[in-house]
């Protein structure tokens, strides 16, 4: 088959967990089918190469610059067009008259990454469809709205202000709903990445397409560290729910972690594009800021513990399957463990309050045995179910059942 694969990102370096997937089902679809991939982005910045090794016919990216104006405009038109913000903040037009070029070719079937790109340019293709929800961006919004209520305010303008944002998230949170429900309705298939997705989403029509990792080539050992222990998040900090996690355990956790274990030093890997982003981090005692490395799994075997310390996101944290992978023992709220086929206690520790959250890691990082028992879990977990050869058959069929129940 000639699929077409169109996504708002690209899928390569897999330096994110978005990236991961998008990398897994590209690889995977170019492996028997002839694939042509066209990105829509927003930040303006030049295409990464494709690996040279990865087997694609046409690739080509497209800019969906986000409308001018101020902010106050641009809240006006989001709140007049019955879109949720991230649908409102981009003009699309030069991505529909790129993509409209493209549609002319004959393709067989289309895979389209995130609900945004298809909701944004489907109507321009009429050919049978695989829609991936990686993320149910409604569950996303529940999330942050019940972690906000939790929140304790501080001040009356704080107060304020988050009244306002939780207003705009419930208003944004139905909006999302519909736009998922009309996806799902309209498509051949939608892949979600868990069994809690799919019963969230509900339809016939709705596939579990899991998130995987791919074999470590060495993997970690837990060793008894006599130098800092080394708590490390990995995240994109372009992307609100890690910036939020990582500033949540370095603000609220940590000091209550160092009390027990002085030398602590909490290690956070990932990108970041401007300093405003990571500005509250900056300085705060016990802190590491390490942007985007070239080795990952260099970081992951200095590490003692992995933490996920996520209050709102959705799908499933392919963080928490690296460190599996890896053989890292991993500390994580419950949201962030959300969706995946783990239990607490055997898999990973689980804890959400900031004192317990501090606890667990402590606990950790004292006991020798608990570290190497849990990642042996973790591993014998990642191998049997959440490798990323079992994931790849799940995203043939997809596009398969797409194809046949078009007819």
């Amino acid at each position: 088959m000639r699929v077409l694969v169109v996504a708002d990102e690209h899928p390569w370096p897999p330096t994110s967990g978005y990236r991961q997937r998008l990398a897994r089902v590209v690889g995977t679809l170019g492996s028997h089918h002839d694939v042509d991939v066209l990105v829509v982005r927003h930040d303006g910045r030049p295409a990464p190469p494709p690996p040279h090794d990865l087997a694609l016919g046409r690739v080509g990216t497209v800019q969906a610059p986000g409308h001018p104006g101020s902010a106050a405009r641009r809240a006006w038109r989001w709140w007049l067009s019955d879109h949720p913000r991230s649908l409102s903040r981009h003009d699309w037009t030069p991505a529909r008259s790129e993509l409209a070029t493209w549609a002319t070719e004959s393709y067989d079937a289309v895979w389209w990454s995130h609900a945004t790109t298809y909701l944004r340019l489907g109507d321009l293709v009429d050919l049978p469809a695989v829609v991936d929800l990686d993320n149910l961006e409604s569950e996303v919004l529940r999330h942050r709205r019940e972690s906000r209520r939790r929140a304790k305010a501080r001040g009356a303008r704080d107060r304020a202000r988050r009244a306002a944002r939780m207003a705009a998230d419930t208003l944004d949170e139905r909006r999302w709903r519909r736009a998922e429900q009309a996806v799902r309705d309209r498509v051949e298939v939608v892949a979600v990445c868990s069994d809690l997705d799919r019963e969230r989403l509900g339809g016939a029509n709705v596939v579990v397409v899991e998130n995987g990792y791919e074999r470590p080539d060495e993997p970690a050992e837990a060793a008894d560290h006599r130098s800092a222990p080394v708590v490390l998040m990995v995240g994109l900090l372009t992307y609100e729910p890690n910036l939020d996690a990582a500033t949540y355990f370095a603000r609220e956790v940590l000091p209550l972690l160092r009390r027990h274990v002085p030398g602590a030093v909490f290690r956070v890997v990932g990108r970041f594009d401007h300093e405003w982003q990571v500005a509250t981090l900056r300085g705060l005692e016990g802190v590491e800021l390490t942007g985007e490395v070239p080795d990952l799994g260099e970081e992951l075997r200095a590490a003692t513990l992995s933490v996920v310390p996520v209050r709102f996101g959705g799908g499933t944290r392919i963080k928490i399957l690296e460190a599996f992978a890896y053989g890292v023992p991993v500390v994580s709220t419950t949201v962030g463990a959300e969706g995946l086929e783990v239990e607490p206690g055997t898999h990973l520790l689980v804890a959400d309050a900031p004192e317990d959250l501090a606890a667990s890691c402590a606990r950790l990082v004292g006991d020798l045995a608990l570290r190497r028992a849990l990642a042996a879990a973790g591993r014998r977990l990642w191998h049997a179910r959440y490798r990323s050869d079992l994931v790849a058959p799940t995203i043939s069929a997809a596009l398969e059942r797409a194809v046949a129940d078009a007819g």
